[in-house]
């Protein structure tokens, strides 16, 4: 029996669709050659795996009986090669870096540079990604640390503190004679207000303070991405609450940040990697580089609102 990891695919993603059409386009082959891979697969193990029909493709009973144990094989494949590609890289000193698209792009790639300058012999790929597919990353192997405002404890995976940052209010520029040089929550309370989706970290800090401060209506505007946000205070859609080390972002904008008060509120960038995989030699020295480059970012950010 020769099963291949493309049938198993194959498979599955039919068994989900129930159409060869929907699957083939997630493995970006034509419907005939999903079709193909499955009969191959049928072939080999000797019994059908779909009741075949003009409208649909639904499961045989051998086919749900085969489903778990499909799903279970391809996953210990792919985390296996995962895991065996991680020790590759530990032994090449190669560290796989994943981080949120805001500090993805503007934090990560200058200080993995100005890293490289002095300790060329590690080197450091940078993925992007949202934050729970970060952790999925994690426990699958394909990342050796994620960057992460993460507060949540999750089983599995360590935490190490990076650098602490404030929030502050971002506002358009034209609009800030409203503003002081701070602004209290209470006073955030009663903006329009633009936010990140529900279950992101600064989002659930922004949600838990503004309910103190009285105000438990949702944000008039959701943007996933932090630059969007900023991007959307600049044409005056509101107001954005931002960490501090988003300074040099809303520096190219016509924009002003203001340190928010009554409280202060501050939150944790961490440094997370799975408990049980040994990290590539030079992790902790890069660990430690970028706990001083974001340490020194998050500082300049009390003289932004000059901007």
């Amino acid at each position: 029996m020769n099963i291949t990891s493309r049938q198993l695919k194959a498979f599955l993603l039919t068994a989900r669709y129930q159409s060869f059409s929907r699957a083939a386009d997630q493995l970006y082959i034509t419907q005939s050659g999903m079709s193909v891979l499955v009969r191959e697969l049928e072939a080999q193990l000797g019994f059908r795996l779909f009741e075949r029909t003009t409208r649909k493709v639904t499961l045989t009973k051998f086919g749900s009986k085969f489903l778990p144990i499909a799903d279970k094989s391809l996953l210990d494949l792919e985390q296996g090669a995962a895991n065996i590609g991680r020790s590759a890289s530990a032994e090449k000193g190669e560290l796989t870096v994943g981080a949120p698209p805001f500090v993805a792009a503007d934090i990560l790639p200058p200080a993995i540079a100005a890293y490289s300058e002095r300790h060329p012999e590690l080197h450091v790929r940078l993925i992007d990604a949202q934050g729970p597919r970060l952790v999925e990353m994690l426990q699958a192997g394909e990342l050796d640390v994620a960057v992460s405002a993460r507060h949540q404890e999750v089983p599995g995976l360590r935490r190490s503190p990076l650098a602490r940052f404030s929030l502050m209010a971002v506002a358009r520029r034209e609009n800030t004679q409203m503003f002081g040089r701070d602004l209290s929550w209470t006073e955030l309370a009663e903006r329009r207000l633009i936010c990140f989706p529900a279950g992101n970290p600064i989002r659930e800090l922004v949600d838990e303070h503004l309910a103190r401060a009285g105000r438990r209506e949702p944000p008039e505007t959701v943007c996933n991405y932090l630059e969007t946000q900023i991007a959307m205070v600049e044409v005056g859609g509101g107001v954005a609450v931002v960490p501090s080390f988003a300074l040099r972002a809303c520096a190219k904008r016509a924009i002003t940040m203001h340190p928010l008060v009554a409280p202060s509120v501050n939150g944790t960038e961490y440094w997370i990697s799975s408990r049980s995989r040994k990290l590539p030699e030079g992790a902790e020295g890069f660990n430690v580089f970028l706990k001083d480059y974001m340490t020194a970012l998050i500082c300049e950010a009390p003289h932004a609102e000059a901007a």
